[in-house]
């Protein structure tokens, strides 16, 4: 027992070492020199550590953020990085996630009918090529569950509610405690994407019959009040606004600053307002 115990201790201290080194090092340097066995070390083993439990997915997604480029300067890069490790899922999916942004990032956060054709047009064509990338990757590593959020992403996006469907089982196969794929896929149930609070409140609910522990279904709750602050300001009811976001920010609690950042945008707001910013959903 001992022994065992002495095994885990060093794989966590190898992980998280690993991670930090990950997250600290310039990956994008490293691609530049072409040193791609050092990044494939370094993702691989992440991976590895995820489906070990050693790392969260929180963790995980954040290892992936050096790939959310706005400009198409790291394709060449990519490409060779595949070439050299043809089988690798951690490459295909850095490729995947490349392509995936850069065609949100053209696309912008304004409603469908203000973005000019071209860039729609652009969109889609990353999103087909992210989505070959990270099927890549789903089929090399099955379980490969940040390419599933991805493709969770890209489904929503693409409004194909079948293939969102598929990825949001099996997400929750894959990390039956998630909350990412939870959470955008409750996103995607918002009116603004053509869905509705019904629908939210339903899938909350379907969350907490699956057992979801109490701490993510009120983050889940925070992020519908969130979107509903945000309908009622447009509609220029900020009064009724405000009231939603203070209930965002009580239910975010178990969350902590990262969820509040990530997810209410507008609620947060609140936290620098004297009346607000020394209490606990603030800090």
């Amino acid at each position: 027992m001992r022994i065992r115990v002495l095994i885990l201790s060093i794989s966590v201290l190898v992980i998280c070492s690993q991670l930090a080194i990950a997250q600290d090092e310039d990956v994008l340097g490293l691609l530049r020199l072409g040193r791609f066995q050092s990044i494939e070390t370094k993702f691989s083993n992440i991976q590895a550590g995820f489906e070990k439990g050693l790392v969260t997915e929180f963790d995980l997604l954040d290892m992936y953020k050096v790939f959310y480029q706005r400009e198409d300067n790291f394709r060449i890069e990519l490409n060779a990085w595949i070439k050299a490790y043809p089988k690798s899922p951690s490459a295909y999916l850095a490729r995947g996630v490349y392509f995936r942004k850069l065609g949100e990032f053209r696309r912008g956060t304004n409603y469908i009918s203000q973005i000019p054709p071209e860039h729609l047009s652009y969109m889609q064509q990353m999103f087909d090529l992210a989505k070959k990338d990270l099927e890549m990757s789903l089929h090399l590593n099955p379980k490969s569950y940040l390419s599933v959020l991805h493709l969770l992403n890209i489904a929503q996006f693409e409004g194909n509610d079948e293939a969102a469907n598929t990825y949001l089982r099996l997400g929750n196969s894959l990390l039956p405690s998630n909350f990412l794929v939870r959470a955008r896929y409750l996103i995607h149930l918002t009116p603004r994407w053509g869905g509705s609070y019904q629908n939210m409140e339903e899938f909350i609910a379907q969350c907490q019959t699956e057992g979801v522990d109490l701490g993510q279904i009120a983050l889940l709750r925070a992020i519908e009040l969130e979107d509903k602050g945000v309908v009622l300001a447009e509609q220029g009811n900020k009064g009724q606004a405000r009231s939603r976001y203070l209930d965002a920010l009580r239910l975010s609690i178990s969350g902590g600053s990262r969820f509040r950042r990530d997810y209410l945008k507008a609620s947060i707001a609140l936290c620098a307002e004297p009346e607000h910013r020394s209490n606990e959903y603030c800090q």
